[in-house]
């Protein structure tokens, strides 16, 4: 019998744990606590499993961005640095989560992301704690250093195949950029120009439902359901019982006996939190919500990385343009279903950067994607060649809230990131743009470089460039920090995920996250789950590998 289902037997009634939220945490909690036989779990996911070509082909992973059967497709409040513009933001949903639908791009952050965890008062979070959990998580199939990258995981990894003249001239242009070339960005060295590593297994997509669920459907003791809105966790006396959850129309409750565990992300899981009572008393009381537990930090902190794309034209047609006509496509799109190889075992996405933006700082803090193609919304531009260079800020000083839109659990939560609220955001992103032109000067693009589309050869003063960045900005999705952790009255939880003030009760997720790291989400999410689910199994910390790396100090920092 498989796990998955739709509606609940009426024998099953409580769980030893529940867990909202079949994302890239919850995947890998449900199945890392149902290796003990003599646990039960229950994972709720409002979604449904991904079915079809769409869900498994890595160059149909645009669609999958504005897709409404795997996405939430919500949109923050105006924005007022923005020219009062609402930004959409890509959120997963159903079995996977966003790593379900996302450009499956396998980023780690730098070790001082998590080192500054620590020194923080997350304890026991710095980066030779966490290295032994990324390894338990991942098995990389392109070799490297045993030291930082694991062999025997769940989560298959692999190093991207270059596919074009774009991404070559990319990669190559790092001898000329001070930032200079890394053969592995989850190794020794995090800094410089690359080929990415991605989360593609036989040229079809790894997420974590993939990795974590599809080999276990069949455990006794695991259950999966799917189609099921949570509404509240249910409390009494400051302990955590159990979950309301909709489905069918229908309220439903199911108990928990040992622990709740929300894993529903930056934007669900403090939705959810402040619906059961826990958050900032003034907020829930104008919502009519009664306060179980006055938490100002639910909701707050919330951070995400922002892009700006400069693009040019292209001189050669080798943009991925090319692949866009349609006997082209209908060829692309045979030889992967007969050979899961090609441009659909692809997004594109396969040459990155990991930069400075200037040279005093210890780390880098933006990040850099080549766009081998320009782009009508989420698919290349038929007819027209281009390229462009995604100038992610990943470093960001502005910080926003999620907040209630009103106390009916269907509403959907206000998302305020505010986007450039702190100056020197747009002043990083003015630079950025100078970045990109430079890296486009480079001799390696001799041939291929075209007239600069945007912001275009005109803008040329700081001023008209920030102009420009302010109408075209977009958010990372890369959301986090909105239940962090840490021993402080601005943190959530503890360092375990525990709900400060709330007794069988935590928060995995990347809501949980100190501060957002500086690189794509998803191994880092699928790193903290691993971790957090050896106390709730009663089971000792992996040993700590303390591991040299590019830039490190001359003490590591341990927790």
């Amino acid at each position: 019998m498989s796990a998955i289902t739709t509606e609940l037997r009426d024998d099953e009634t409580s769980f030893d744990n529940v867990i909202v939220g079949a994302g890239s945490a919850g995947c890998v909690l449900a199945a890392r606590l149902s290796e003990d036989s003599d646990r039960t779990v229950l994972l709720i996911e409002a979604g449904n499993r991904p079915r079809g070509i769409v869900a498994r082909m890595p160059a149909a992973a645009g669609i999958n961005f504005v897709r409404p059967g795997l996405n939430w497709c919500l949109e923050t409040v105006p924005q007022r640095e923005l020219v009062n513009r609402r930004v959409f933001i890509a959120a997963g949903k159903g079995l996977g989560g966003s790593s379900a639908i996302n450009a499956m791009c396998y980023m780690r952050g730098h070790p001082d992301d998590y080192n500054g965890w620590a020194e923080g008062g997350a304890k026991g979070w710095a980066y030779a704690d966490v290295l032994p959990y990324f390894k338990r998580n991942e098995a990389y199939d392109s070799g490297g250093d045993p030291t930082y990258r694991g062999q025997r995981g769940p989560f298959v990894t692999t190093k991207a195949q270059i596919h074009g003249r774009l991404q070559e001239a990319f990669v190559a242009a790092g001898d000329d950029d001070e930032a200079g070339l890394t053969d592995d960005p989850n190794g020794f060295r995090q800094e410089g120009f690359f080929t990415c590593d991605r989360a593609i297994r036989r040229g079809e997509r790894v997420s974590s439902s993939t990795a974590y669920l599809d080999p276990i459907l069949d455990r006794p003791n695991l259950r999966i359901l799917t189609g099921a809105a949570a509404h509240r966790v249910v409390l009494e006396n400051r302990r955590a019982v159990g979950v309301a959850y909709a489905t069918d129309g229908q309220l439903r409750q199911v108990r928990a006996r040992h622990e709740v565990i929300l894993s529903a992300g930056a934007i669900r899981s403090p939705h959810l939190l402040m619906l059961s009572g826990i958050g900032p008393a003034d907020h829930l009381g104008d919502n009519g919500i009664t306060v179980e537990a006055d938490l100002p930090a639910v909701g707050a902190h919330l951070e995400d990385h922002v892009e700006v794309q400069v693009t040019f034209g292209c001189r050669q047609p080798v943009s991925h343009s090319r692949y866009m006509r349609a006997d082209r496509k209908l060829a692309a799109g045979l030889r992967w279903l007969l050979f899961k190889d090609g441009i659909g075992a692809t997004t594109g996405f396969e040459a990155g950067a990991l930069i400075r933006s200037t040279s005093n700082l210890p780390s880098p803090n933006m990040q850099i994607f080549l766009y081998p193609a320009l782009f009508d919304e989420t698919l290349p531009t038929a007819g027209v060649h281009g390229f462009g260079l995604g100038m992610n800020l990943n470093r960001c000083q502005s910080r926003g809230t999620i907040r209630l839109g009103s106390s009916d659990p269907a509403a959907r939560p206000s998302i305020d990131p505010a986007y450039l609220t702190e100056p020197d955001d747009l002043e990083l992103l003015v630079d950025a743009v100078e970045r990109a032109r430079a890296i486009v000067a480079s001799s390696s693009f001799d041939g291929l470089r075209g007239e600069e589309i945007g912001p275009g050869s005109k803008a040329r003063s700081r001023s008209d460039i920030a102009q420009w960045v302010r109408h075209v900005l977009i958010g990372n999705w890369h959301l986090a920090g909105t239940c962090r952790m840490g021993n402080g009255s601005d943190t959530v939880t503890d360092s375990q995920g525990r709900v400060h003030g709330i007794e069988r009760l935590r928060v995995v997720d990347a809501s949980s996250m100190p501060r957002v790291v500086n690189a794509n989400l998803a191994a880092t999410v699928m790193m903290m789950a691993e971790k957090i689910s050896d106390p709730i199994r009663e089971r000792p910390a992996l040993e700590p590998q303390p591991a040299p790396y590019a830039g490190a100090p001359a003490m590591a920092v341990m927790s």
